[in-house]
């Protein structure tokens, strides 16, 4: 496992630390699951932006509906 290092506010380590400690969290692995959903959601971000950025036709509800095979 590689180590990481960044730069942050004194107030943003206080925090961090008390969080920590007043509920028995581990540190780096709250900041390995915080670093991971954050990469989750910029990743799912960025091919939604990327998806949009193409040329799409808009479908009927009705022609969604009998192609999955729920039409009335």
């Amino acid at each position: 496992m590689a180590t990481f290092s960044i730069r942050i506010d004194d107030d943003i380590k206080a925090r961090w630390a008390r969080l920590s400690a007043d509920y028995g969290l581990n540190q780096s692995q709250l900041l390995r699951q915080a670093i991971e959903e954050k990469l989750e959601e910029l990743e799912d971000f960025y091919a939604i932006r990327e998806r949009l950025d193409k040329p799409f036709r808009t479908i009927p509800n009705d022609d969604v509906w009998k192609e999955i095979g729920l039409e009335d």
